[in-house]
């Protein structure tokens, strides 16, 4: 019964820190195709891309990326009242920690692609 009581709450935690996990960075436009989760995208998806320290550090991440659990949340960006919903399919080269990238169609909801960045915007892991 004690097993059975620490193998749920070891679970709720998993799940409690895998959909609490948030920052503050700059926003990239990047252009998807194969991710790493194994699904190829295209610009016109509204999907997104978190930092490699954050997508090899969320709860349950292992040596196959396309079996990192992130790759079954979204991302929620947020920057000057304006907030967009994304699918997470690819993780950023060397960026900073706090930095993420979406795809043009949901980058357009913050500024044109053409300028390829936007700075301290908000995200959260759903």
């Amino acid at each position: 019964m004690k097993t059975i009581a620490t193998s749920v709450l070891a679970f709720a935690f998993f799940v409690a820190s895998a959909a609490a996990q948030s920052g503050h960075g700059t926003l990239f436009d990047f252009n998807p195709s194969l991710g790493a989760c194994g699904f190829t995208n295209t610009s016109d998806q509204l999907v997104a891309a978190v930092s490699s320290d954050t997508f090899h550090s969320f709860p349950g991440s292992g040596s196959n990326p396309n079996n990192n659990p992130i790759c079954h949340h979204t991302l929620t960006v947020s920057h000057d009242g304006k907030s967009v919903t994304a699918q997470i399919v690819d993780f950023l080269g060397d960026e900073p920690a706090g930095d993420v990238g979406l795809s043009p169609a949901a980058f357009s909801t913050f500024a044109p692609p053409s300028q390829g960045v936007v700075q301290d915007v908000y995200w959260v892991i759903n």
